[in-house]
């Protein structure tokens, strides 16, 4: 393989393997490098820092002169295997090597960021093994490595047969009929002990297999163990076939191991070739683009004998633009994968229920053989308490139904749905199940019972219903309970936890269900997790089941009688399998479903909600989201909107930042993220230690130029102003509209006043800088290196003046590389905020131990800064409260201040006169603080951008 040592080595990586969008793989492409045509470009971005990201994108051309890209081209390799959104990525080697393995595998862990200990399986090195119980290998410190300082350990059980894999390594792209070598230094470290050996290249050739099949093997070696064991060379070689879709390096067991021992790896190199050249540390793979080959239109020139593929390759982002969301709560019934979703909110006049699944038929309405009642679609969600017995987790209608005396043990007709006619009997599996149901009860307390809920085999004994059952009711207090009882007879009723008298008229939330391999009965209302009950008896397993009636008791043993009537509203019967996904982790899927259904989620931190709007998006690929600073947000109100667009939401609410990363991650940064970058990573400019460009476009741009800002308070619609009289009469009224999602006013007031000291006057903003790495190679690392968000800062030097300096923020990237191997690389930058500004606080801390009251003296534990002398902090004669926010809370001044030291952890006030009260160890301790204010860990109500307030 030839090297130019100036141009990194290219890989373009398509994805026929894999048959979901769901993931962002690692591993398992086909190379299309050669494929390429003309020039190739990457964008990635959005022009202005107040803009969405808009979806990053390829251009390229490849050439199809063998139709092997052609859905329609039976004969070819791929036929079958050729569709949209398939996985794409680009990356590139620099420094480049001929070693195309990846630097951790291949130097034994001395290269590639990782520790003594660190294990090998992620999306920079991608090592799986098959023998040892990490399921990858372990970076291990050797003073006899084959080169470096460490090696890749593996351990290998007694018995383990060939040829099971102890290492394998799928992640270079493969080229269809390229020769590829293998080789590595391997010993066995386990004394008394031996194993034999091969070195393997595997090709996957269907889709969705692993590990890969179709293994060529090298010579097969016998590694004789020693603490001290000499390093030993095996070597392969093998060429990929037509149709591959991914190459596989390993190393193997060539026969039955005798005992226990682990293998050591260095000196991993897998190149192009027929023969294996000298070993050479392979450069690093910089990802420059990942994400989904969405269209791939093909044309036929040159009288049709030269064909061309021009696909279409997107990120992450314009699929989740493709992906419409349902109101907050649907979405969180749907992670779950329920069996059905009977919403009920179905127009007024319909003769039955939808499910809002798909997997389900209309459930009818039926008709008891006592005669009929009332059942009616399309009541408004009301209460008796308009405020708190409501819910808000979807706009929708609900059924409402009117049935004649509720809750008696009277005959009486009655109209209900029938789940049965949807070919619903009973949970799809009686041993495992969990069903929901919102109610709002309207009849009167009921004297008997007042059944919701009725589910029961054919067995019928003197007169009444026998066998299994699942029964849903409210008892003679009020209390929702439910029967579960299994085909003999055997069963028990169960209480809800948190139950409540729900004879009051306002909605609540039932999540119930059986678990037979755990003995566990869950019975919750409104989300409360004290809900489970252990122990019960196998016996109790509702098998057999053959009607489902909702809304009613309904006896399937005698035709279809009623008796013990409900009246009331419902919505949002479902059925999940998913136990451990609900009443698993502490029950944090049933705090989930009942938030969803009771608030929306209200409360949310910014980076929650970006996390779940992602969740329901189906998205399960790679993440990084930082933490938010806006601690709670608003209702979610995502129903009807794109993904992309809910996300962007949030990340406006946040006022920070999102993008899909060069890995194809999808990123969320808070504000913080640029406020904390103080310094730039890089500087462009002409000088020593600064990364030369080629051109330069500044702007004085006024685009963004705001002097009266409104933001809106999505819940309330409440606004919040500010404006700046100067810029105004400087820049005539220049206006901004934000509206943001935070449950806090301040914090809507404070994105106001920011906005407003960042947008009140122009700054200058690099509207292009042009980089060419093809022309200057040490600029390779660093833009291949280079992210959104980067803080970065571009030098001019006009001849004699000054030099300007202007910090900014990557905002785009843009590639254009040709197969003349030609790069260019321009970004575009948006400017810094144009004053600096930090949060003050009060002088806190706490009391260390407690005192009595009539004391000159106290201790403290360390402030937040104990690097400077606290006395430097807290000058003599400074009036302090001790015990803030507590009943004995009183103000103190100070006399003196212990000494101090850097990283102090205590210190000792000497007090100007005799404390009058107690206080307790822990008791906030700080300055006096302004009127109306009693946090002095934040700054007071009057603090605003571009203002000073102190608390002195």
């Amino acid at each position: 393989m030839a090297i130019n040592p100036n141009w990194p080595v290219i890989e373009d990586g398509w994805g026929p393997y894999w048959t979901t969008t769901a993931v962002s793989p690692w591993d398992r492409f086909v190379e299309v490098t050669p494929r390429t045509l003309g020039r190739t470009g990457i964008q990635r971005g959005r022009q202005y820092e107040l803009d969405q990201v808009r979806a990053g994108e390829v251009s390229a051309t490849l050439g199809n002169t063998d139709g092997a890209l052609d859905p329609l081209n039976t004969a070819g390799p791929y036929y079958g295997h050729v569709a949209p959104y398939q996985p794409y990525r680009k990356r590139a080697m620099w420094p480049p090597s001929a070693n195309i393995s990846n630097r951790a595998l291949a130097t034994g862990g001395d290269l590639g960021g990782y520790a003594v200990g660190a294990t090998l399986r992620d999306s920079v090195a991608v090592v799986f093994s098959d023998t040892d119980p990490t399921g990858t290998g372990t970076v291990t410190a050797s003073a006899t490595a084959w080169q470096g300082s460490n090696v890749v350990q593996f351990s290998v059980p007694s018995s383990t047969t060939a040829p099971t894999k102890i290492c394998r390594s799928p992640q270079p792209a493969v080229l269809p009929g390229q020769p590829y070598t293998l080789q590595m230094q391997i010993r066995n470290v386990t004394p008394s002990t031996t194993l034999q050996v091969k070195a393997g290249i595997g090709w996957y050739l269907s889709t969705n297999a692993s590990p890969a099949t179709s293994f060529t093997y090298g010579s097969t070696v016998t590694l004789t163990g020693s603490a001290t064991a000499a390093w030993t060379q095996v070597t392969v070689t093998a060429t990929a076939p037509t149709g591959v879709m991914g190459i596989e390096p390993a190393v193997a067991v060539a026969a039955t191991a005798g005992a226990a021992c682990s293998v050591q790896i260095d000196g991993w190199q897998l190149e192009k070739g027929t023969s294996a050249s000298t070993w050479v540390s392979p450069g690093v793979w910089y990802p420059m683009f990942e994400g989904y080959m969405e269209r791939l239109p093909s044309s036929w020139s040159l009288k049709e004998t030269y064909g061309i593929v021009q696909p279409t390759v997107v990120d992450a982002f314009a699929l989740l633009s493709q992906k419409q969301l349902s109101d907050p709560l649907t979405q969180e019934i749907n992670s779950h994968n329920p069996r059905f979703l009977y919403k009920l909110d179905d127009p007024q006049g319909s003769g039955g229920a939808s499910d809002a699944t798909g997997n389900n038929p209309q459930a009818q309405l039926a008709v008891s053989k006592y005669g009929p009642g009332s059942l009616v679609f399309g009541t408004q969600v009301t209460a008796t308490n308009a405020t708190t017995g409501v819910y808000t987790g979807s706009s929708g209608t609900v059924a409402t139904l009117d049935n004649p005396s509720p809750g008696t043990n009277i005959i009486a007709g009655a109209t209900y749905l029938k789940l049965t006619s949807a070919g619903i009997a009973g949970p799809a599996d009686p041993t495992q199940w969990i069903r929901t149901l919102a109610f709002r009860y309207t009849g009167p307390l009921p004297s008997s019972g007042a059944y919701m809920w009725s589910c029961m085999d054919a067995q019928r004994t003197s007169g009444n219903p026998s066998g299994s059952k699942i029964f849903l009711y409210l008892d003679t207090t009020g209390f929702p309970n439910v029967w579960i009882q299994g085909t003999a007879g055997a069963g028990a009723i169960y209480s809800f936890g948190g139950g409540t008298n729900c004879v009051d008229g306002n909605w609540h939330f039932l999540i119930f269900g059986y678990n037979l391999a755990t003995q566990q009965v869950l019975a919750s209302q409104d989300g409360n997790l004290s809900a489970f009950y252990g122990s019960v008896p196998t016996t109790y397993t509702p098998t057999g089941l053959i009607s489902d009636s909702l809304g009613g008791f309904v006896d399937a043993t005698n035709g279809g009688g009623t008796i013990l009537n409900y009246k009331g509203d419902l919505s949002f019967a479902a059925e999940f399998s998913d136990w451990n996904g609900i009443a698993g982790n502490s029950g944090a899927g049933i705090t989930a479903l009942y938030t969803a259904w009771k608030n929306s989620f209200a409360g949310d931190s910014s980076d929650a909600r970006y996390a779940r709007i992602l969740k329901y998006a189906g998205w399960t690929a790679s993440t990084s989201i930082q933490t938010g600073l806006t601690t709670s947000m608003g209702a979610a109100a995502f129903g009807g909107q794109d993904a992309l667009s809910a996300l962007q939401a949030v990340v406006d609410t946040e006022n920070g930042s999102h993008f899909v990363d060069r890995t194809g991650a999808i990123v969320f940064k808070a504000r913080s993220a640029r406020y904390n970058a103080l310094t730039p990573a890089y500087v462009f400019g002409e000088n020593s230690g600064e990364y030369p460009y080629e051109d330069v476009t500044l702007d004085y741009d006024p685009t963004r130029l705001a002097n009266q800002v409104t933001v809106t308070q999505q819940a309330t619609s409440q606004t919040f102003a500010a404006q700046d009289t100067a810029s105004i009469s400087q820049y005539f009224p220049r206006t901004m509209a934000r509206t943001v999602n935070s449950s806090n006013a301040a914090e809507c007031q404070d994105a106001a006043n920011y906005l407003l000291s960042r947008y009140r006057q122009p700054a200058v903003r690099v509207s292009s800088i042009k980089f060419h790495p093809s022309a200057y190679p040490a600029l390779w690392p660093v833009l291949l290196g280079l992210e959104l968000g980067t803080r970065v800062r571009v030098m001019r030097r006009p001849f004699g003046a000054p030099a300007i300096a202007i910090d900014c923020f990557v905002e785009s990237i843009q590639w254009d590389l040709s197969d003349q191997n030609d790069a260019w690389c321009t970004l575009q930058c948006s400017p810094v905020d144009l004053t600096p500004y930090g949060p003050f606080a009060a002088w806190h801390t706490t009391l260390k131990t407690s005192v009595a009251s009539g004391v000159t003296s106290i201790t403290i534990n360390n402030s937040a800064d104990n690097t400077n002398p606290l006395a430097a902090q807290l000058a003599a004669g400074t009036q302090i409260l001790l015990g803030q926010n507590t009943a004995n809370q009183e103000t103190v001044t100070v006399l003196s201040v212990g000494a101090t030291s850097t990283g102090w952890t205590s210190a000792v006030l000497t007090l100007t006169a005799a404390t009058t009260k107690a206080h307790t160890a822990g008791d906030l301790i700080n300055e006096v603080l302004p009127a109306g204010t009693t946090d002095p860990t934040t700054w007071d109500a009057v603090s605003r951008f571009d203002s000073v307030a102190f608390a002195y």
